[in-house]
């Protein structure tokens, strides 16, 4: 192993010797930000960058491995970025300068990452669709796009795009940005094959058929497969209403994203994307469709001079790109776009809120309205209203002939006449036609006439109450 070594570090050594160059900073790891590499440089700016990077090797043959790595990468930077246009892309040593392409591509743009293919037979014709679009458009300045994430070795881009464009649309329908859990997708949408890929239309489609998805920071991100938290999966704190494709053109994708964020498949495995840092990127990606083999998220469009690009968000970190992101060149005479970028669009729908997450409190039912009152019975054969009194008006050897109903509930039944007085006011002053509380009192209230007593049971709803706050009268 030590021979080994010191072969590596000859072998960078000499590299650099050749080059004869210097460096000038190692702030930041692109072709821009150093001039080149003096004699006994080279280990030392591996060593910077694997520690900005947060890398650490657990041997020292993985450290070797990942040295001859960096140097190729290194030169394929110095290389490439010498004739770099104005308007070009840039590569430098970004998070993955020590990987090379071939092992890239098997951690983070699988071939069978996308599930589904667009069916694309045949001759294909140029859309003629076309809607009004402001100049540029950055759906990030709108509010409605949440900060990069960062896939790490699972094959789950398919996840982070659906999530992006959900999230896209529920903060521009509810005005609220909820970062989505790809973590809950991975775990439960069966549609989909987790860490080993997927296809955004199915994510969409289980999170419709679940009736939502839950948060990020409820179902947290952990980036290995795992058994569907079905307490967690139950929250369904952002719904969608369905999906739609978008027709395979330029103009087409276009008018999509004028609407919300758009998730999109793409080729993502080159050397140039995968040590891209910057610039408007028209590398050597594929543009052909069957060759997809990762998915982002469309956010907007711009230019810059004459070339118009899209603005796409990844999920590879901010380390990657530019803080995450990639401008990727649009409006080409390629059919498909840069990468295939118009080959596999598709958005969800919404037109209405999110449901409460939770499952609302059971309110029980109003109670049953109360009984109608029951009518006040009369001897055997009479009856007066329920907020009325009973009182006697032809009575011959203590046997009641003919009941009155006194409208004073619960009233006194003032002896030997029609008259009746409230219970509150039970002194019958039948000369004067007052109630009195004492029988001294000079103010009292009306006495009242009973009426005949009814001698059936009604078949229709009794007299309402009358009110017994009667008006004072002054005895004369």
């Amino acid at each position: 192993m030590g021979q080994r070594r010191y072969n590596c570090i000859l072998l960078l050594i000499t590299f650099a010797s050749i080059l004869g160059l210097t460096v000038s900073t190692l702030n930041e790891f692109s072709i821009i930000n150093y001039k080149g590499i003096s004699e006994g440089r080279g280990l030392e700016l591996f060593e910077q960058w694997a520690k900005k990077h947060g890398k650490v090797y657990g041997c020292m043959e993985e450290k070797e491995k990942r040295l001859l790595n960096f140097i190729e990468n290194l030169h394929y930077v110095l290389e490439n970025n010498i004739y770099v246009k104005d308007s070009g892309h840039q590569v430098g040593l970004n998070v993955f300068a020590d990987m090379n392409n071939d092992e890239f591509k098997e951690i983070y743009t699988p071939k069978r990452i996308m599930k589904k293919k667009p069916k694309l037979g045949g001759e294909r014709r140029a859309s003629k669709v076309s809607c009004e679009t402001p100049m540029s458009l950055d759906w990030r300045k709108k509010g409605v796009v949440t900060g990069v994430k960062n896939q790490g070795q699972c094959g789950s881009c398919w996840s982070f795009s659906s999530t992006g464009a959900m999230e896209g649309i529920n903060a521009i329908c509810t005005g609220d940005l909820i970062s989505l859990s790809e973590q809950e997708l991975i775990d439960c949408d069966t549609t989909n094959e987790g860490c080993d890929g997927g296809y955004m239309d199915y994510a969409f489609e289980w999170v419709i058929n679940n009736g939502g998805i839950d948060s990020e920071s409820d179902y947290p991100y952990t980036g290995l497969e795992g058994v569907c938290n079905v307490t967690k999966e139950e929250i369904k704190l952002v719904t969608i209403d369905g999906y739609e494709d978008v027709d395979p053109s330029e103009g087409a994708l276009l008018c999509a994203v004028v609407k919300q964020p758009i998730s999109v498949g793409i080729d993502g495995s080159s050397l140039d994307f995968q040590l891209y840092t910057g610039g408007i990127y028209d590398g050597d990606c594929s543009s052909n469709p069957n060759d997809i083999d990762h998915a982002v998220l469309i956010v907007g469009y711009g230019s810059q001079g004459s070339t118009d690009y899209w603005i796409v968000k990844n999920s590879w970190g901010t380390s990657w790109g530019m803080e995450g992101y990639i401008y990727i060149k649009r409006n080409t005479e390629l059919p498909y776009g840069v990468c295939a970028i118009n080959a596999m669009a598709s958005y969800p729908t919404k037109q209405s809120y999110a449901p409460t997450p939770y499952p609302s409190p059971t309110i029980p039912p109003p109670p049953p309205p109360p009984p109608s009152p029951s009518p006040s019975q009369c001897g055997d054969f009479s009856f007066c209203p329920s907020d009325e009194t009973c009182c006697c008006l032809v009575e011959f050897s203590n046997y009641c002939f003919v009941y009155g109903c006194c409208l004073y509930e619960n009233a006194v039944c003032c002896a030997n006449n029609i008259y009746c007085c409230p219970q509150d006011y039970p002194i019958c002053d039948v000369e004067g036609g007052l109630c009195l509380q004492n029988s001294a009192d000079k103010i009292g209230v009306a006495a009242k006439k009973r009426t005949l007593a009814k001698h059936k049971f009604p078949w229709t709803k009794s007299k309402e109450t009358l009110n017994s706050d009667e008006l004072l009268l002054w005895k004369s």
